[in-house]
């Protein structure tokens, strides 16, 4: 699960356009992207980019980072798990693992289950086996012991189903007679290819590219629905529903104010913009590609106006943003006139 870094970015700054893997764009002739996976490396995900993954790319999975070894544990873990859940997709983990002993796989499993339930993985969720050390290649079917003492372990200690990744040239570490998931990426991935077909899914790209995320993805072909299975999901929209709490001037998503709000939420029948617990007031909001201001007391405003000499229209049609120039042309200006 190799990735290139995600550059963040200050704010939520997307574009549309189409998705590429390698120098090849997805199309009817490419295998599915019915799953991604993601970690830290592709930084913290937000509901408005697995919707666009949802709905433009068809994606029904995503399987987030947990942890790795017995001391790293994914900061952006519970985030992801939020941001799926509230787009309406499965949710699944994984953990990189190092152990290349029964004894040691067991440690790590109780490690992450630990740290998957801390972050709110749903115990009908899978938590999956990352095998890619050299060490645990080199150990070829002798390998298939430890990883199966994983998998138990983390059935037994929280509940969760598990398998195996790894890749395609090293099956042989995954438990015998049981459902993997292998990576193996073709030059030219196409749709009549169903590399692996007999596992429970297929990587078949590291380079994945959504126009509303920055970085690139891993992408997934299902043959099962392993990575589905026994998970209740709501499809929803960006604030749809959503309800936001208050407590010492920060608003949180949870009445238990662990969890501060970000982005656009719909709240007392009207909408307002947050970054990290603040509401936004008197300023511009760039998300999911468009521009949207909010007014003095924090709403978001729709009609026309005029503000520094300049007239904007946020139509009346419960879109909010703004109509008359592109967010690339925005850019600019808004640096400009927030000075």
């Amino acid at each position: 699960m190799n990735k290139f870094i995600k550059l963040v970015a200050v704010g939520a700054a997307f574009l549309f356009g189409t998705t590429t893997i390698s120098t090849a764009t997805v199309h009817a002739d490419t295998p599915r992207t019915d799953m991604v996976d993601v970690s830290n490396h592709n930084g913290q995900m937000t509901t408005p980019e697995f919707i666009n993954m949802r709905d433009a790319y068809s994606v029904k999975a995503v399987t987030t980072k947990i942890s790795e070894g017995t001391t790293y544990h994914d900061w952006t873990a519970a985030g992801n798990i939020r941001a799926a859940q509230e787009a309406g997709l499965y949710i699944n983990g994984y953990h990189y693992l190092h152990a290349t002993t029964v004894a040691g796989a067991i440690a790590e499993a109780q490690y992450a289950v630990s740290m998957a339930q801390a972050d709110g993985l749903p115990v009908s969720a899978a938590l999956v086996a990352d095998i890619e050390e050299p060490a645990q290649m080199a150990m070829g079917a002798a390998m298939q012991p430890v990883a199966k003492a994983f998998e138990d372990a983390v059935m037994q200690y929280g509940g969760y189903r598990s398998t195996s990744y790894t890749m395609g040239s090293h099956v042989d570490v995954t438990p015998a007679g049981e459902k993997a998931w292998v990576a193996s990426y073709p030059y030219t991935p196409t749709s009549t290819q169903n590399y692996y077909s007999t596992e429970h899914s297929w990587q078949w790209g590291s380079n994945g590219y959504f126009p509303m995320s920055l970085g690139r993805f891993d992408v997934n072909q299902l043959y099962d629905n392993f990575f589905t299975a026994d998970q209740a999901v709501i499809k929803k929209n960006p604030g749809d529903g959503a309800t936001v709490w208050s407590k010492g001037g920060v608003w949180y998503t949870d009445k238990s104010f662990k969890h501060k709000v970000n982005g656009i939420k719909k709240h007392m029948g009207s909408y307002w913009s947050f970054a990290n617990g603040k509401l936004i007031k008197s300023n511009w909001t760039n998300s999911w590609g468009m521009y949207y201001w909010s007014d003095g007391d924090g709403k978001l405003v729709q009609g026309k106006g005029t503000w520094k000499g300049y007239t904007w229209d946020f139509g009346n049609d419960g879109t909010y943003y703004v109509k008359n120039a592109t967010p690339k042309s925005l850019n600019k200006l808004v640096e400009q006139l927030n000075k």
